[in-house]
């Protein structure tokens, strides 16, 4: 199986490599929208995209979205945040039929962040990681990632 991972740089790209032991046995795909250190895992290829910040590059990151896709063709896209996801979803679900699966950010405690409310819908599977978030996404499924 192939699996795109899409995240933004620091505690998000930090968050979703703690499914890591998920990802054993797959050819696994990063996408990151910024430069920095990446974690010790053997992805199979890097890309880096425009750093959006809900600005026109966004609008870059839609282009970029579609380019890596096609080229990927990617069996499921797994993701934590941040902004980058939503692009790359939406091309996805309109143009590939992929899988997405998204883990709302343990930061979200109390109420979901922008990125959860943009994905819930776009999101084949939705996880969340605290209780309280029931309420906001309740075909979401309760999901502790356990940090160590």
């Amino acid at each position: 199986m192939r699996v795109l991972v899409v995240s933004s740089v620091g505690g998000h790209l930090t968050e979703v490599m703690q499914l890591a032991p998920l990802f054993a046995g797959h050819e696994v795909v990063l996408v990151v929208n910024d430069r920095a250190e990446l974690p010790a895992f053997p992805f199979a290829r890097v890309y880096r995209i425009a750093h959006a910040e809900r600005d026109w590059r966004v609008l870059l990151n839609f282009a970029e979205a579609a380019r890596i896709l096609r080229r990927e063709d990617p069996d499921v896209i797994v993701s934590a945040g941040a902004g980058p996801v939503v692009p790359f979803a939406v091309v996805a679900r309109v143009l590939l039929g992929t899988r997405i699966v998204f883990l709302e950010s343990a930061a979200a405690i109390v109420k979901p962040t922008l990125t959860g409310r943009l994905m819930y819908p776009l999101a084949h599977d939705f996880f969340y990681q605290w209780p309280a978030l029931e309420r906001f996404f309740p075909r979401g499924r309760l999901a502790p990632v356990v940090f160590g």
